[in-house]
């Protein structure tokens, strides 16, 4: 099928949107602690106070706050885990761990390091500041919302749930992801290898970025090419998926199968080129709730497209309410290109003073190993060439471990 007009990058962004506006997956409940990468599907609210109990922050001697003396007599030790058995009156002291509830009628905690113990009794060398004590319910309270639907759940998410005592979460299903990197040239073993054959790192690179990102990879395969095995593959994956990406074949090559096997899939194509750089021949394609995108061969383009994409894709099916998180930030130095035809994001790393840098010897969207030393990339907006120093970018991050 023939190209369609190139249309700006926010233009496809926005056709992503639209075309998924509330095409969400089916929700399931599952054991918190399992539910690593998952989005919360409803407001999540906390079944407990926390803290829980009026308990120390620190070790050392809860005392009465109105009761100031020289010497006072030390009651008992409390240990985190256990309760007090004395009542604390005037002119006593109750030895008290970190994490420990605090005894009834206690209004400060002095810390250890400013007590002398000996012979039963405890003499401070200064007992104002903090009190030294976490009150009963002054994070959150019980009944109060803790996360909103939404969320995304990672390790902090899900302590701070299991904390306030929500064990159980309602999270949309994951999306299943298929990956389908074309051209005969690609091989997965260093053996094969010859003169003009390539490794296979497009398929491992979205497949662990699906895994990072809260989709199930389902299917990871090379497609030869001809039009026949594009179509078969295709199939199956949608039948497998719920999200297919192809890497290469998105082009006018004589080569270029994928926009050919598309409608023969039943789907419909939404657009094919968009004017960003890298990833012009990107493709983007719907029908039976199912979602294709046609990214382009070069893996920088498929680092980038998956994040601005795939991504965008998966919150709409999950709900997530995560996006890409982009910082206007000064540039470090003047910065010039030959064309501004289309917008361009070029790999950065952030300077000590917040600055942003461009990687020195990028030589484009093949340079996979220049993404090493970048935090994220900077865009070159539409029809500018040059920039000066200082002058305020839109910075991505998008460094991942």
């Amino acid at each position: 099928m023939p190209h369609a007009e190139m249309i700006p990058h926010e233009d496809a962004l926005r056709i992503v949107d639209e075309t998924l506006s509330g095409a969400l997956l089916p929700a399931e409940r599952l054991p918190t602690r399992e539910a690593e990468g998952r989005v919360l599907r409803s407001d999540h609210v906390s079944q407990i106070d926390q803290p829980p109990f009026d308990r120390s922050a620190m070790d050392g001697y809860a005392i009465r706050d109105d009761d100031d003396r020289e010497a006072y007599r030390v009651l008992e030790t409390i240990a985190a885990g256990t309760t007090g058995t004395c009542k604390l009156e005037p002119g006593t002291a109750i030895k008290i761990m970190t994490g420990a509830p605090v005894p009834e009628g206690a209004g400060r905690v002095v810390i250890i390091e400013e007590a002398e113990e000996k012979d039963g009794l405890v003499r401070f060398r200064r007992k104002g500041g903090s009190t030294n004590i976490a009150w009963k319910g002054e994070d959150i309270r019980s009944g109060d919302v803790l996360m909103k639907a939404g969320t995304p759940l990672g390790a902090l998410q899900i302590a701070n749930l299991i904390s306030c005592g929500v064990t159980e979460v309602e999270v949309s299903r994951c999306p299943r992801f298929a990956v389908l990197s074309t051209g005969d040239e690609i091989v997965d073993d260093p053996k094969e290898l010859r003169p003009g054959r390539i490794m296979n790192s497009n398929g491992p690179l979205m497949t662990n970025l699906a895994r990072r990102h809260g989709l199930q990879p389902v299917l990871e395969t090379i497609v030869p090419d001809n039009l026949e095995a594009t179509v078969r593959t295709l199939k199956e994956a949608l039948e497998r998926a719920d999200i297919v990406a192809f890497s290469g074949g998105v082009s006018e090559g004589d080569f270029d199968y994928v926009l050919g096997a598309l409608p023969q899939a039943g789907l419909d194509v939404k657009f094919t080129r968009v004017a960003v750089k890298p990833g012009k021949p990107t493709v983007f394609a719907t029908g039976n709730d199912r979602v294709v995108f046609g990214l382009p061969g070069n893996p920088v383009s498929v680092l980038l497209a998956f994040h601005f994409f795939v991504r965008r894709a998966a919150a709409h099916m999950t709900g997530s309410q995560d996006r890409l998180r982009t910082l206007r930030l000064p540039l470090a130095k003047y910065f010039k290109r030959r064309k501004g035809k289309r917008k361009e994001y070029l790999p950065a790393r952030l300077a000590t003073e917040g600055q942003v840098e461009a990687i020195v010897g990028y030589n484009g969207s093949g340079h996979l190993s220049a993404l090493l030393q970048a935090d994220g990339v900077f865009a070159v907006p539409l029809d500018v060439t040059e920039m000066a120093a200082g002058t305020p970018v839109d910075f991505t991050a998008l460094r991942t471990p």
